[in-house]
């Protein structure tokens, strides 16, 4: 999927954004508080109706305050027809459109698929489980189908159990929703395990290639006890769980742990090396989704060169342009690098203003 024009309103610095894009690499360059995180955080909400950010939306509304517009245009390919998006906040309420019509965040997701690498991603590795748990999520989404529904399956089941916790529900009421729960919540463990084998073999091509060094493994726990069957854990785990008012037990408690040489990583590797090991998984996951969905994410790169040796620049520069899908790019300037590059959007960000760059 790719994005061929992106229009804003009164979103962060910019007054009005008009952006026509390269369907496949995309360079803004620009100083500190310029524009060029503002500028991705648009093309992200027109993917995911929200900021990578974790902003509110009434925070991305610029100096006009009370509301703000994202739109664009997006295809599939040449030969396909193009899709018209938009998300606007005003006065507090959000609305999403799709070809003129009411459309939800969730039809977004499905249309067009975008991934961030941002410097706030540190905190999938330095972080609690929820974050690898969203990044394996995500993927599952756009290669499986029956994701969506079985997630929604082991959710209601797994609300109601805990209801019945906090309201001390005898054995048997437990024992009602347990079944569904099980079976959801294996199901889920189940898709999980075939995305991470499925994406396991291209993130060690990409380690290899961007970190050139250690030895990486991944390994995901399923959110109860080795061996047992869901249905089991569960069983076991009343006593605790009716004491803590909540379930324990299950895949929203599950954690994909990456070791460096056998050992954990938090503390372990430099900051370079973390940026360079998210690069993989998300490279590798979007690569993934592309042959299998026949759709590559548009992947979205801020602060291209921070943290990172000129050889290591040089590496993930390689790999970007190795990717068949729509990349954008953020960077201080045009220099070292990036200097380099050929067949490429270039743009220039002042103050929330938006220009081409020869």
């Amino acid at each position: 999927m790719r994005i061929v024009q992106l229009r804003a309103q009164n979103f962060r610095l910019f007054e009005t954004l008009s952006l026509q894009t390269h369907c496949r690499l995309n360079f803004i360059f620009g100083a500190n508080a310029a524009g060029k995180t503002s500028l991705l955080e648009a093309l992200y909400t027109l993917g995911r109706g929200k900021s990578f950010r974790g902003s509110t939306p009434g925070e991305l509304a610029g100096v006009a305050g009370r509301h703000w517009l994202v739109f664009g245009r997006v295809e599939a390919a040449d030969t396909e027809p193009r899709h018209r998006v938009g998300v606007r906040w005003q006065d507090g309420v959000g609305q999403v459109r799709v070809d003129g019509q009411a459309a939800r965040n969730l039809d977004l997701l499905r249309l067009l698929p975008v991934q961030v690498l941002e410097p706030g991603m540190h905190r999938m590795l330095q972080e609690g489980p929820s974050y690898r748990r969203s990044f394996l999520d995500w993927g599952v989404f756009h290669v499986e189908p029956s994701f969506l529904p079985t997630w929604s399956r082991y959710r209601r089941a797994l609300r109601q159990r805990n209801q019945a916790l906090r309201q001390n529900a005898s054995d048997r009421e437990l024992a009602v929703w347990e079944p569904e729960l099980a079976e959801a919540g294996e199901r889920l463990d189940a898709l999980r395990r075939t995305h991470l084998a499925d994406i396991g073999p291209t993130v060690q091509d990409h380690v290899r290639v961007l970190l050139d060094e250690g030895e990486w493994n991944f390994e995901l726990l399923s959110g109860w006890g080795q061996g047992l069957a869901l249905r089991e854990a569960l069983l076991r785990q009343r006593t605790a769980d009716r004491r803590l008012g909540t379930t324990q037990a299950g895949p929203h408690r599950a954690e994909l742990r990456v070791r460096a040489g056998g050992h954990g990583i938090r503390h372990r590797i430099s900051r370079g090396q973390q940026k360079l090991l998210i690069a993989a998984l998300l490279l590798a996951q979007c690569t993934v989704i592309g042959r299998s969905a026949g759709r590559y994410p548009v992947l979205l790169v801020d602060d291209f060169g921070a943290e990172l040796a000129e050889r290591y620049q040089a590496t993930l520069l390689a790999a970007l342009v190795r990717y068949p899908g729509q990349v954008f790019v953020t960077a201080f300037e045009r220099s070292g690098v990036l200097a380099t590059v050929a067949d490429a959007a270039l743009f220039h960000v002042e103050r929330g203003v938006l220009r081409p760059d020869s």
